[in-house]
């Protein structure tokens, strides 16, 4: 699983498949690795808006 696999999940909407890609990545990896690749491919407003809609999505899927 890559980290460009998950941010592609969460654009296209598969939110229920990036939770489970994160956590096949390894949950304690992902959101430092995530927020370098947002950071290396995205401007201020992009890395907020990615990095944000991550966050949300997959604590508001894993606490349902």
């Amino acid at each position: 699983m890559t980290i460009t696999e998950i941010h592609t999940s969460l654009v296209t909407g598969q939110k229920k498949q990036m939770v489970a890609q994160i956590e096949e990545y390894g949950l304690y990896e992902f959101w430092t690795d995530y927020k370098e690749y947002v950071t290396t491919h995205y401007g201020i407003p992009g890395i907020l808006e990615y990095f944000t809609d991550a966050t949300i999505s997959y604590f508001r899927i894993k606490n349902r």
